[in-house]
């Protein structure tokens, strides 16, 4: 199953923007050539010489390292700077050494690290490298952070967004019928640009319970219906919009009084009552009235910014989307743009979101203008 599953595509979890922003920064920090036996008393040295690491979080770097751990440009600066010994006295120093880090060079000076240390045993070497500032969010980066810097821990945690296990589980749950969203995404998207209403791009929105997922709500994009001729296009008229105006109990009473639907449905800001063969809207929405707790939003494109803060607002709790948008989408953390509106804590709302890369399949969302508002 899980074979069959891959060929059909995969769900890429999108970046914070804190997280790519953890991708690059480095700080300059003292590093230390202590002897072994004295490793602790120097670690207590220097904690109270820097409480607190003045300041910084290091606790994802390893505070000591034998130096034939460290990536071989700090093992060869270690080497040029280390003052001459004999043959036999300089093999039992390198046998029994450790590398610790002493802290960033904003906080302390090189002369005091010297003297402070001169009471447990004067160092051999001192030198200055850089070091990832922030913690690794998975392995990969933990790996590429230990050859590249220093010895990097990941703790199997996220500081900087969701929890990995809560992305995992959800993926768990979407992956298996995520072609079958998405497919409808695209079908809906080829319906409105063949009708010439809209751009092609579509919307399914799911309410999902005990593990089967139902769609409440499947839209296409609605900005050029009737547009130039009758002059009744709508520009915020986007497939994301739409559908979140389906969901809301403004559509519910529409849809109970026919009368009322007919005087509306030319006039809806959203020309959001359901248009063509796909389109449709199974409203669910209750005491929340256009809010869409726990409903996922599937989208062919990146919803651009209008959109993706109108997702944010309407308190979805997972996104998928298929084409990126680097250029106008407001989701990605890593495009142009690099909004990140998927999880900012500054926001009042955060949701899981997620690109569905389906590279074997020739579809909508794999096609577009690069400037296309989604």
């Amino acid at each position: 199953m899980d074979s069959e599953r891959s060929k059909k595509g995969r769900l890429i979890p999108l970046k914070t923007t804190l997280e790519v922003e953890a991708r690059d920064r480095v700080i300059d920090v003292y590093i230390a050539s202590i002897p072994l036996r004295q490793a602790s008393n120097a670690l207590n040295t220097v904690r109270r010489l820097i409480p607190n690491d003045g300041g910084l979080d290091l606790q994802h770097l390893r505070r000591f390292s034998k130096p034939s751990h460290v990536p071989l440009h700090v093992q060869a600066t270690i080497a040029s700077v280390k003052s001459p010994a004999s043959g036999t006295e300089n093999a039992e120093s390198e046998a029994g050494e450790l590398l610790l880090v002493v802290g960033s060079v904003e906080s302390i000076s090189k002369e005091t690290i010297i003297e402070s240390l001169c009471s447990v045993h004067t160092p051999s070497a001192i030198i200055i490298t850089q070091v990832p500032l922030l913690a690794p969010t998975s392995q990969e980066q933990a790996t590429r952070f230990s050859s590249q810097y220093w010895p990097t821990v990941y703790k199997k945690s996220n500081p900087f967004g969701p929890h990995p296990s809560l992305i995992s589980r959800a993926e768990e749950e979407l992956a298996y019928e995520a072609p079958k969203w998405m497919a409808l995404a695209v079908a809906v998207a080829q319906e409105t640009r063949a009708a010439g209403t809209g751009e092609e791009i579509g919307v399914v929105v799911l309410r999902r319970h005990d593990g089967i997922a139902t769609p409440v709500a499947v839209a296409g994009d609605m900005r050029w219906l009737n547009w130039p001729r009758f002059k009744t296009g709508n520009p915020a008229a986007h497939a994301v919009l739409r559908a979140i105006a389906m969901v809301a109990d403004g559509l519910r009473r529409r849809k109970e009084d026919a009368q009322l639907a007919a005087a509306t449905s030319a006039t809806g800001l959203f020309r959001d009552e359901p248009r063509g063969e796909l389109e449709q809207c199974d409203s669910v929405a209750g005491d929340d009235g256009y809010l869409c707790h726990d409903l996922e939003i599937y989208c062919t494109h990146e919803p651009c910014v209008m959109c993706a803060m109108a997702i944010v607002h309407s308190r979805f709790g997972r996104a998928v989307f298929g084409r990126r948008m680097p250029r106008t989408g407001g989701l990605c953390a890593d495009g142009e743009l690099g909004h990140g509106l998927f999880w900012r804590k500054e926001l009042n709302w955060t949701l899981f979101a997620w690109q569905w890369n389906n590279e074997n399949e020739d579809s909508t969302a794999q096609k577009g203008d690069e400037d296309l508002h989604a």
